[in-house]
C-alpha cells in the first residue's frame, strides 16, 4: 500500500466559543500545556513521515502564514484560502483542501490535540474514520459501526444522555487512500452542487455510508481532545499533564 506522506489540516473557522482569545489569534494557536494545537499536529505528521502539508486557512489567515511560513520540520507547507470561511463549514474547507490531490492523504480538524502515536494505528482502505468508543464527554459527530468496523450510520449528538453503547465519537481525523481521496472529492462536489457548503463534512460522509467505502479506526485508550471552549482547554491540559 502506498505510504501516506501528505495531510490536509482545516483551520479556517473563527472559533467563536474561544473568544476573546480568537479575536486576535487563530483557534489553532490555542495551547495545551504550552503547545499550540497546530504545532502539535505538524510535529505529529512530520514524525509519521509526511513531507507535504496543506493548511486550509480563513480567519486571521495572515497570522498563520507568517508564523508557520512555508516550511516546518522539513515538510513543505502549502496554504489554501477559504475566502467564504464565515459562511461555509468544514465540508467546503475540505473540498478546497483536497482539490487537485491524487495520493493518500490524512485529514485533520485543526482544533484537535492528540498524542502522536494515534497516527501509527493501522487503518483500512478506502476511507478510515478515526473514532473513540470510550468517549462519552464530548458532543458532536458519533459513528455507529458493525463488528468488522464498517461504518453504518452517523448522528450529531448534542444531548449526551441520548448516546447509545455502539456509538463512537469522531476525533476529527481521516486517513484516505488514493481511491478514498477520489471518493471524498466526488462526494464533496456533489454536496456543493446541491448547496450544502455550510454543513460539517461528517454529514457528507454519513450520507454515503451505505456504499461501503467507510471504515472506522477505534483509538480508545489513546489521548486526544477536541478544543472548542476554554473549559475544553482546561480539561485537555489535565489529560495531557
Amino acid at each position: 500500500m502506498q505510504r501516506t506522506t501528505q495531510a490536509v489540516i482545516l483551520v479556517a473557522g473563527e472559533g467563536k466559543r474561544l473568544r476573546p482569545f480568537t479575536n486576535s489569534n487563530p483557534k489553532c494557536f490555542a495551547s495545551v500545556n504550552g503547545k499550540p494545537l497546530l504545532e502539535n499536529a505538524l510535529e505529529a505528521f512530520a514524525a509519521a513521515g509526511c513531507n507535504r502539508i496543506r493548511i486550509v486557512i480563513g480567519h486571521l489567515a495572515a497570522v498563520i502564514c507568517q508564523t508557520i511560513t512555508d516550511r516546518f520540520a522539513g515538510m513543505t507547507i502549502e496554504y489554501v484560502y477559504n475566502s467564504d470561511y464565515a459562511t461555509t463549514n468544514s465540508m467546503y474547507s475540505l473540498a478546497l483542501g483536497l482539490e487537485g490531490l491524487d495520493a493518500p492523504t490524512w485529514v485533520l480538524e485543526g482544533d484537535v490535540f492528540f498524542e502522536h502515536a494515534i497516527l501509527n494505528i493501522p487503518a483500512p482502505p478506502e476511507l478510515a474514520w478515526f473514532v473513540d468508543s470510550s468517549s462519552r464527554h464530548l458532543d458532536g459527530a458519533y459513528v455507529e459501526s458493525d463488528p468488522q468496523g464498517r461504518a453504518l450510520s452517523l448522528k450529531i449528538v448534542r444531548d449526551l444522555r441520548l448516546l447509545q453503547p455502539n456509538q463512537a465519537k469522531s476525533i476529527g481525523m481521516l486517513k484516505l487512500t488514493r481511491k478514498g481521496v477520489q471518493q471524498m472529492q466526488a462526494w464533496l462536489s456533489q454536496g456543493i452542487a446541491t448547496g450544502l457548503q455550510n454543513v460539517y463534512y461528517d454529514l457528507i460522509i454519513g450520507a454515503h455510508m451505505t456504499e461501503g467505502h467507510v471504515h472506522t479506526v477505534d483509538v480508545a485508550g489513546r489521548k486526544w481532545f477536541e478544543i472548542d471552549t476554554n473549559e475544553d482547554l482546561k480539561q485537555a491540559e489535565r489529560l495531557f499533564a
